[in-house]
């Protein structure tokens, strides 16, 4: 015990210096995470006026990028105490390319994922909008969109959880009220 107290009476200042190095780099990731989360807060707000996205949207990207942020500051605090961190590294790039491996084998969450950015671009639907899906004639207004399912909402209140995947494989009637609706909310 005597030797552990010698060490830090020794060591003291280092000690020190890397501790309010540690404690200055969590008040900068806070920052940055607190910034970050308001610009995605504020892209969220004119993406969801201007092209009618889902709040599901930003909530997912500043979920990824607050856990990116995160991570990427627990390695620097790990660098200023001089732990190596190319093997936390690799450890973390084979763990993510197992996942990724993983995910390819679920080709339903691939292709469900996969749909919904061709969606998101060509917006054969929208938030809003009766549509109406063949052959099984379901139909509803859209309410929610993530990357898995979209949600109508039918004219009893009930909802149907329609996977993304679907609306590549079945033909789509958009309603010509909220079509036109649309046609006049964009700008061109």
């Amino acid at each position: 015990m005597k030797d552990y107290l010698h060490y830090f009476d020794t060591h003291s200042q280092w000690w020190f210096q890397h501790l309010i190095l540690s404690l200055l780099l969590v008040i900068g990731v806070l920052i940055l995470v607190r910034i970050v989360g308001r610009s995605i807060a504020g892209l969220a707000k004119w993406m969801g006026a201007h092209r009618n996205v889902s709040e599901g949207y930003a909530k997912l990207f500043h979920s990824v990028i607050k856990w990116l942020i995160w991570i990427f500051g627990f390695i620097l605090i790990l660098h200023v105490w001089g732990v190596d961190v190319t093997a936390l590294w690799t450890a973390f790039v084979s763990t993510i390319a197992i996942i990724g491996v993983g995910l390819l084998a679920v080709w339903t969450m691939v292709s469900n994922i996969t749909a919904r950015f061709f969606i998101w671009f060509w917006r054969p639907m929208r938030l809003g909008q009766q549509i109406e899906v063949f052959p099984e004639a379901l139909q509803g207004i859209v309410v929610q969109e993530n990357l898995m399912f979209t949600e109508l909402r039918q004219e009893d209140g009930r909802i149907i959880v329609i996977p993304n995947n679907m609306f590549f494989q079945r033909v789509i009637r958009r309603s010509a009220a909220s079509a036109a609706h649309h046609s006049r909310a964009e700008p061109s």
